[in-house]
């Protein structure tokens, strides 16, 4: 019995759609298409029609997308952008022929908080020690295990949609996981958050449910005589097809013979149908956005002008920030070669996302440059404006100032 249930929860989960072609298919959804509490069958696929859930990933990965990944090369204590090495075109522009930038860094954090890893192959042409030329994303599935060798190397064990398998070293393949507890394989949220998400779904689909019947459950008709099993029948029949249906509710109800309706009040409000969905929502933001629902502002309360401002903060700080130096130093594990290593860094321009009202960051501005923290180009690069002439020169209060030496100029200088 317990097998023949399994078959039915697969089957359920996947519901009319085409995945389940193949054996592998089939395999697949058996393995991970197993039945909650609530009834409801949750596979990673079936995760993503909770609107949550699709939520959830979906902003994060919009998110990641709006920000630009920079190589820097430092020297020193100075920094600059590495236009010159191919990295760079790789990360900031374009990292296959398929596709952008912003289209690749969101499909990543979208396979990282969807199925706990990202992987894609690296491309380095005929020469296995050449640098790399382009990533290749690989579609989920396609990493069937990640062993660990004697040697604590990597290998990645892969089965390609033409069928082909290959044991793919771990030199090749660049590895964006979430969280670890072996170390080298990211945890399935979906898989660890199973019945959470199963009782979000039958939330739902009760839900749709309630509304689709358009007669809410508890209508009784009651007749003053006898209705024989026919009349019965047919009374059931025409309230039905007159009454039943969304586009059919609220209509005005016409009885024959003295019968009599009267509803019995079952609201979903009443049943804590509304209270359990809100409550499996936060669970799920929880989980996704690792911060509380109330920070969110997805509760009741309209939020303020400081609070939708604090909002944004917070949730670059500690809902997407984790995920950018998360995915900053996989980078580096796993695209920049030793040499490189040792002074060379990726970095994702988050600033934009925190970036307060135009009166806000030119206040900030004109203290960064009396401060002579920034000078009037630094802020000018920040607004993506030209720089001119003379910009690049640290000002103080009083209009004077000073190179890049510290050495002061102007009236100071000149013994005034």
């Amino acid at each position: 019995m317990a097998i023949i249930q399994r078959f039915k929860n697969a089957f359920r989960a996947f519901g009319n759609s085409e995945r389940i072609l193949t054996s592998r298919d089939l395999a697949a959804a058996l393995s991970s298409g197993a039945g909650t509490s609530s009834g409801v069958a949750i596979t990673d696929d079936t995760a993503m029609r909770v609107s949550t859930v699709f939520s959830c990933i979906n902003i994060l990965s919009r998110a990641i997308s709006s920000l630009p990944c920079h190589l820097y090369q430092q020297s020193g204590m100075t920094k600059a952008k590495a236009t010159n090495d191919p990295l760079y075109r790789i990360l900031h522009d374009q990292p296959n022929e398929w596709q952008t930038a912003p289209e690749f860094w969101g499909m990543a954090l979208a396979h990282k908080n969807w199925r706990g890893n990202f992987f894609a192959l690296k491309n380095r042409g005929l020469s296995l020690s050449a640098p790399v030329r382009e990533l290749i994303p690989l579609a989920p599935g396609i990493v069937e295990e990640v062993k660990q060798n004697p040697d604590y190397s990597l290998t990645y064990k892969c089965t390609f949609p033409d069928g082909t398998q290959k044991n793919i070293p771990g030199s090749e393949i660049a590895h964006f996981r979430g969280l670890s507890l072996n170390g080298y394989m990211g945890l399935s949220p979906i898989s660890y958050m199973r019945e959470t998400i199963g009782l979000a779904m039958a939330t739902q689909e009760y839900g749709a449910r309630f509304f689709g019947q358009g007669t809410h459950p508890g209508i009784i008709v009651t007749h003053p005589g006898t209705l024989s099993s026919q009349g019965s029948e047919n009374l059931s029949n025409s309230l039905s097809e007159r009454y039943s249906g969304l586009g059919k509710a609220h209509r005005l109800m016409l009885l024959e013979e003295g019968m009599k309706a009267e509803k019995l009040t079952i609201d979903p409000q009443d049943a804590q149908f509304l209270e359990t969905r809100k409550f499996q929502k936060s669970e799920i933001v929880d989980i996704f956005f690792a911060m509380p629902l109330t920070v969110l502002h997805s509760g009741d309360s309209t939020p303020t002008y400081a609070s939708a401002e604090q909002f944004s903060l917070n949730f670059v700080i500690y809902a997407l920030m984790p995920d950018l130096v998360n995915f900053e130093s996989a980078i580096k594990r796993d695209l920049l070669s030793e040499s490189q290593k040792k002074n060379m860094y990726a970095k994702f321009q988050a600033g934009a996302l925190m970036r307060g009202t135009a009166q806000d960051r030119g206040e900030f501005y004109i203290k960064m440059v009396n401060a002579e923290i920034f000078s009037p180009n630094e802020c000018r690069e920040l607004e993506d404006m030209n720089p001119y002439e003379g910009g690049d020169v640290y000002r103080t209060r009083t209009s004077t100032t000073k190179d890049n030496i510290g050495v002061q100029t102007g009236d100071k200088k000149n013994g005034a």
